[in-house]
């Protein structure tokens, strides 16, 4: 089974051409959820920029996990 690998630059461009903020701007924290309920698991980290949440999200995936990860806006870069 294939698993699909995020690219911070495409994920990126898919904000900014939609209207979005640039998610560039802004600080993240990485929460594991698990698959059937959604329940949080842990906070993989607390308060890192995009390209890092996005590697360490990268990583988690690689490593088989059976959770879901979501990037969630901590703050804004000013």
């Amino acid at each position: 089974m294939q698993t699909f690998l995020p690219d911070p630059q495409t994920i990126r461009d898919e904000a900014t051409t939609a209207g979005g903020v640039d998610p560039t701007f802004l600080r993240f924290r990485v929460v594991e959820l698990e698959q059937q309920t959604g329940q949080i698991l842990g906070i993989q980290a607390h308060d890192i920029g995009f390209r890092e949440a996005v590697e360490m999200t990268e990583m988690l995936l690689r490593d088989g996990s059976e959770s879901h990860f979501c990037l969630e806006p901590v703050g804004f870069l000013q």
